[in-house]
């Protein structure tokens, strides 16, 4: 009997772990299996990556069974969500040597860290450079609502649709009600009041007065490829589609709204851990695939929330002046799910902005 408990004992020190499960998502499958290949050569710990194109749905069904992984990657928005079912682990000070304070706040629950930064994508304005050069017009590095008219009119000789974001969008209008703070001391969205109000109207008159067209996201992203449109708003990650069918393009930051300054929206991921004894080697491999990143955030357009060794002038300055979204629990979905009707309403002329705004507002106070 001794002897067998002895054995049992060696045993359990000398074998490795069995390995890691992975979930990721978002862009660069082929990416994080080659460094989950690369890791088990030369560390000798298996790393089962697992792809899920919805990968928020498929961690709110694993936070109900408790069948997780034991490192996932998601949105900053999910950490409220995740941190509320207690679920991740809180990441040791030792381990965020590298990150920068405020990329850890979007990932803190309270007063814990739980996860750790990987990348971010960020709201800007696309700018087809072909379309300024036929325009005859010099690239611009800050644009304003109040300025876009000048540039239309030059604009509109060369191109059909000189300034294009879809209106409807709740993640694109989001920066221009976000001033004041969009977030009440319970945690639930704010979307009424004066302030967001006269935002929204002077954004609509851009509309109704033709100087911004309204498009849908798919039919925009295609038209701004075929060079249909010169200045687009939308999310950075687009850029490695535009880059693929060779089109000449710039970024810069979201325009500002008649002189006030409008801070994008900084869309990160980061990897949550979920099982103590998987810890350490769960950083491990988080730590290793940031090291073999630099391709993959060059090709994909991405802004690493690490010390890197590497940068994106165009994207870091647009990162530096974003703002992350509140990540409290359920803020995001209850925020979409309020404010897109109350936009359709408004750009269909079904209501005004106001009675929209208290209407979604009133949605969101009688469901929190």
């Amino acid at each position: 009997m001794y002897r067998f408990i002895c054995s049992l004992l060696i045993l359990t020190i000398a074998v490795p772990l069995a390995g890691l499960t992975v979930w990721v998502s978002w862009e660069g499958e082929d990416f994080y299996r080659e460094v989950a290949s690369s890791f088990e050569r030369e560390k000798g710990i298996k790393v089962v990556l697992e792809y899920f194109p919805k990968i928020e749905d498929k961690l709110g069904v694993a936070l109900k069974t408790g069948d997780l992984p034991d490192m996932a990657l998601a949105k900053d928005t999910y950490s409220g969500n995740l941190g509320a079912s207690k679920r991740p682990l809180e990441i040791a000070a030792d381990d965020l040597a590298g990150f920068k304070g405020e990329y850890l706040e979007a990932y803190t629950y309270g007063d814990a860290v739980v996860a750790l930064p990987f990348y971010a994508d960020v709201q800007v304005a696309f700018i087809n450079r072909s379309v300024f050069e036929k325009a005859d017009l010099p690239l611009p590095e800050e644009l304003d609502m109040g300025e876009l008219e000048t540039l239309v009119q030059e604009l509109k000789k060369v191109v059909q649709y000189p300034v294009a974001f879809d209106f409807t969008s709740p993640y694109m209008m989001f920066p221009y009600i976000s001033d004041s703070p969009p977030v009440g001391e319970d945690g639930r969205p704010l979307l009424n009041g004066r302030e967001r109000v006269e935002a929204v109207e002077a954004i609509k008159r851009y509309f109704d007065t033709g100087v911004i067209s309204r498009l849908e996201r798919a039919a925009m992203n295609g038209l701004f490829r075929n060079g249909k449109i010169g200045i687009m708003l939308q999310g950075s990650y687009m850029a490695e589609k535009f880059a693929a069918a060779n089109l000449d393009f710039a970024m810069v930051p979201l325009p500002d709204l008649e002189g006030r300054q409008i801070k994008g929206v900084i869309d990160s991921k980061g990897f949550f851990l979920f099982k103590k004894e998987s810890y350490a080697q769960s950083i491990e491999f988080a730590r290793y695939l940031m090291e073999k990143s630099e391709a993959f955030c060059g090709q994909y357009r991405k802004y690493p929330l690490f010390e890197a060794a590497w940068s994106d002038p165009e994207l870091e300055r647009i990162v530096e002046g974003g703002q992350f979204m509140p990540n409290g629990p359920g803020y995001q979905a209850m925020l979409f799910e309020a404010f897109e009707p109350a936009l359709q309403a408004i750009y269909g002329g079904n209501m005004g902005v106001e009675q929209a705004l208290n209407g979604a507002q009133g949605y969101i106070d009688s469901a929190w």
